[in-house]
């Protein structure tokens, strides 16, 4: 079920603009429209650690060769049609980034938030035409159903966009009152009529995350992992070209290490999951403390837990 209160305001709230390069050459996004923003939206208008870990996985002309490969891989000409939703898109800064490698012809980034949060993303995303911004308050069910209405997924066939192929979420696992509502999305945006289960198969999940309380976000994964498999990014700097100049011998092997780009200290993943297939014939409990208790999961109403972030960190991928 969605949350009443506003969450971009909790009591605490105590947050400055992230400064970074890449945000403060655009005046939509630099520090002095993050401060203005952040008095009028709260969180949701500060730019996260993570997003720009997101943009540099998927930026298509990236330095690095990246495990699972991203979605942006292959040429312009040749690579399949992208219909995306970001969820909790904030200042839209990370759209924004998408936008300059999409297709208006073919591809498609739905851009939420809650529909205050509308307001900003509408006119920080107003001049990227594929980019559409639509109200998806996490555990909405009402928003759910105008998005499927919108992308006609109840006709047959389904038209242009069509179903959702990637799930984006950045900087998206801090307040414990929000990791419900935020997997029950998340269940909704790879259920039917969203998928199939045999020509339209539940969207791809990335997620860019920066652990601050390990303690406070585990029940998410713990919960998550029964539902997805998931996966950390790995990444190695592409091979040069070996040529007269640049002999073999010179080449040196690049070895995988975990995704995490900026401060060596950061505790940063991107993460790429798939719905569970198995998944789709459990039901999904009402209640959110049963949700991240694991109710309903491998149709059983006992709690359980997943333990995929956890070996995540204890298989030689913990943060260092």
């Amino acid at each position: 079920m969605a949350i009443d209160r506003d969450p971009n305001f909790p009591s605490d709230l105590d947050i400055h603009p992230l400064a970074s390069a890449s945000s403060d050459a655009d005046a939509r996004f630099d520090s002095v429209a993050q401060e203005g923003a952040i008095r009028t939206y709260g969180i949701a208008g500060r730019i996260w650690e993570a997003s720009h870990a997101m943009l540099a996985y998927l930026e298509p002309e990236s330095p690095m060769e990246f495990d699972p490969p991203p979605p942006t891989i292959a040429s312009a000409g040749s690579r399949r049609a992208i219909t995306a939703i970001e969820l909790g898109s904030g200042t839209g800064f990370v759209a924004a980034g998408i936008a300059e490698w999409l297709r208006p012809e073919r591809d498609l980034l739905i851009a939420t938030d809650l529909p205050e949060v509308c307001t900003l993303l509408k006119a920080n995303l107003r001049e990227s035409p594929a980019i559409w911004v639509r109200p998806l308050a996490w555990g909405s069910q009402e928003h759910i159903r105008e998005l499927v209405e919108e992308l006609q997924l109840l006709r047959a066939p389904p038209t242009t966009p069509g179903y959702p192929t990637h799930i984006l979420c950045s900087d998206l696992i801090y307040f414990p009152a929000l990791l419900a509502p935020l997997l029950r999305s998340l269940l909704d945006l790879t259920s039917p009529p969203f998928v199939d289960g045999i020509s339209r198969e539940p969207a791809q999940v990335i997620l860019s995350y920066k652990m601050r309380s390990l303690a406070k976000e585990t029940p998410f994964w713990s919960a998550f992992g029964l539902w997805f498999k998931f996966e950390p990014v790995l990444a190695r700097r592409r091979s040069r070209t070996v040529s007269e100049n640049d002999p073999v011998e010179n080449q040196e092997e690049q070895t995988w290490t975990r995704f995490s780009p900026g401060d060596a200290s950061d505790e940063m993943f991107v993460l790429v999951a798939r719905r569970r297939p198995e998944s789709l014939k459990w039901s999904v409990p009402e209640e959110d403390s049963a949700l991240l208790a694991g109710v309903g999961a491998y149709l059983s109403d006992s709690p359980k837990s997943d333990d995929q972030f956890e070996q995540l960190l204890l298989m030689g991928l913990e943060l260092s």
